[in-house]
């Protein structure tokens, strides 16, 4: 089952744990809590004990399967109404779907005409610069990956990073249960 990394990962560092700390704490293996903070999968017993170490449900260990249910056009929408945001999060489906969004257009752009292209270009730019940098905060990694977009075959380095699961850093830190 999927399980909130970047909550486990924050909680332990709130308790100021090494990974080697919560192995003794909950009694879990340390490759145990290794493969689970790279984001694989964990067993319910294993969610139970880590909830049990850190005095929480299970619940608010697992990952929702409801988590940002959005359709591509509210991805589409979300990319342009956020253009001047740069320090929030997207995930990975929203910047995938602005990105296909943007890449057609701009190809139908170009066969209508060379001026109408270099508009579309100018206008879709800064909200593609935005969404992007947003997934690059979302996965983890510094904005300035962009940066290899200029240069020749940097794009496969930038999209690399692009499809990088999220570290979910925004969850909240769950109250202890009653």
């Amino acid at each position: 089952m999927k399980i909130k990394v970047g909550l486990v990962k924050k909680l332990r560092i709130d308790k100021s744990w090494s990974q080697e700390d919560l192995s003794e704490h909950s009694g879990l293996s340390l490759r145990t809590i290794q493969r689970i903070e790279k984001g694989n999968s964990a067993s319910l017993e294993s969610v139970k004990i880590l909830a049990e170490a850190f005095d929480i449900s299970t619940e608010q260990l697992m990952e929702s399967e409801n988590h940002n249910k959005m359709t591509p056009i509210e991805a589409i929408k979300t990319g342009f109404i956020e253009f001047g945001n740069f320090s929030g999060k997207a995930t990975r489906f929203e910047y995938w779907w602005f990105f296909i969004f943007t890449l057609i257009i701009l190809s139908a752009a170009s066969v209508i005409h060379e001026k109408f292209a270099m508009l579309m270009y100018i206008i879709f730019l800064v909200p593609l610069v935005s969404v992007g940098a947003r997934r690059l905060n979302d996965a983890g990694e510094s904005v300035w990956w962009q940066l290899f977009f200029l240069i020749p075959f940097g794009q496969i380095i930038v999209l690399i990073w692009m499809a990088k699961p999220s570290l979910d850093d925004n969850a909240e830190v769950p109250k202890k249960k009653s």
